[in-house]
């Protein structure tokens, strides 16, 4: 499933194709490295403009962004608490059970 363009109040997971360092300046300078690619889709009121005060993250919309889990679920908290009927599609593959594990 590729799933790249997230629809109004969508957020989309993919998985980084490489090692990346988290987008948070923080993290990046403690080495922390993204497991997740967030690109959120346009997080304001249908019909509001696009500097309306109640937008959340203009500056992100549309932009693939490595998170790791802390950052991850920050904002995803952040964004919850202001877009309640926000989606999350988790576009990430399923994991495997490690070899040898019980199938």
């Amino acid at each position: 499933m590729t799933a790249s363009y997230p629809g109004h109040d969508e957020v989309i997971l993919t998985t980084p194709g490489s090692p990346r360092p988290c987008n948070s300046l923080g993290c990046a300078r403690a080495g922390r490295l993204a497991e997740v690619i967030v690109t959120y889709g346009v997080l304001n009121d249908p019909g509001a403009g696009y500097h309306d005060r109640g937008a959340l993250w203009r500056e992100s919309w549309h932009q693939p962004i490595p998170m790791c889990p802390n950052c991850w679920d920050s904002s995803r908290q952040v964004a919850l608490k202001y877009r309640p009927g926000l989606v999350v599609i988790d576009a990430r593959p399923a994991a495997t059970p490690p070899a040898g594990g019980p199938a």
